[in-house]
């Protein structure tokens, strides 16, 4: 194995192919940030022009027609193309430089600008009346209702975990209907009975039920009904609190939004 050779163009530079890299293009990368690759130091903060320098230079050492005997020339030089697509754009070697990956540099600038634009331009935004319209739609409804059973299943009467995962859900708000739908479906034999759930349903029934559970909810201070713009910091806090453990169900909430407000594509009749 040979070490690493010193490319004395101007003696500055350096060439960070060795022998052990020349069986595929991206072996340019390996261990080396992108900077390595051209020769250029990162700490340095290169200009535009001595990437672009530093890039002719190994363009012309990597270039196929000058190494006719190597086979993995060509994806050698393609993968010196893709550094110099990074770092000789200035907002693509911005996100390299803040986060050091390599596919997150690639989707910076116009492209990411571009999808951004066009999702933007696809869907209507999604605002606090939206969420608190899909919650009233979604609370005592028979979709709320499958997904109770579903995680009652899944976590086997574990009720805190079940109000984990259930959109739209507050213990305070739900623990009766959840259990009084529970018990219908245990006696139904839809769903079967667990003594974690018996022992949570038992202590539930303990304590007054609400006298409007699917009502408007409450601020914890005021015990105002939240309405309108109002509802903000207590709609998105809630939204926060269970934010980690919802993803799945953040996903198919907000899908559910967006098949709603999002303009249906017009097909063409043959």
């Amino acid at each position: 194995m040979t070490t690493e050779e010193e490319y004395r163009d101007d003696g500055d530079e350096r060439d960070v192919s060795t022998d052990d890299e020349r069986d595929d293009g991206d072996a340019l990368l390996k261990g080396k940030n992108l900077y390595d690759v051209l020769g250029l130091r990162q700490e340095d903060a290169p200009s535009e022009k001595d990437v672009k320098k530093a890039y002719h230079r190994m363009a012309m050492k990597l270039h196929p027609d000058k190494n006719p005997g190597d086979e993995g020339a060509k994806e050698k030089f393609q993968t010196l193309q893709r550094v110099y697509a990074i770092l000789g754009d200035a907002k693509k070697r911005e996100v390299y430089d803040k986060t050091g990956r390599i596919d997150d540099a690639e989707f910076g600038g116009e492209e990411f600008q571009n999808l951004y634009e066009y999702y933007r331009s696809a869907y209507k935004e999604v605002t606090t009346e939206d969420i608190q319209c899909f919650e009233r739609d979604y609370r005592g409804g028979a979709e709320e209702k499958k997904d109770l059973l579903m995680y009652y299943e899944r976590y086997r009467g574990d009720m805190t975990r079940v109000f984990a995962w259930m959109m739209c859900s507050e213990e305070a708000d739900d623990s009766h209907r959840f259990a009084d739908a529970l018990d219908a479906a245990i006696e139904s034999k839809d769903v079967e009975s667990y003594d974690v759930y018996v022992e949570w349903a038992k202590e539930i029934r303990k304590r007054p039920a609400p006298k409007d559970p699917l009502g408007s909810r409450k601020t914890k201070k005021s015990g105002k009904a939240i309405k309108g713009s109002d509802a903000d910091t207590d709609l998105f806090a809630l939204i926060r609190k269970k934010n980690s453990m919802r993803a799945e169900q953040a996903e198919g909430m907000f899908a559910a939004l967006e098949a709603k407000y999002a303009p249906k594509k017009k097909t063409k009749s043959k």
